[in-house]
């Protein structure tokens, strides 16, 4: 039982969520890479 569930486990890690996990990650990166540009680089504080 315990290798039937191990092995169903790891066929949907393999097909269905590691890519969508991915595209997600991917998303977030982007989005926190641009929000660190916009935040540092954009603003003007040199006195």
């Amino acid at each position: 039982m315990n290798n039937l569930v191990l092995g169903a486990f790891y066929d949907n890690i393999n097909k269905n969520v590691g890519p969508t996990l991915m595209w997600v990650f991917t998303l977030l990166l982007t989005i926190e890479i641009l929000y660190a540009m916009f935040k540092y680089l954009g603003t003007d504080e040199s006195k």
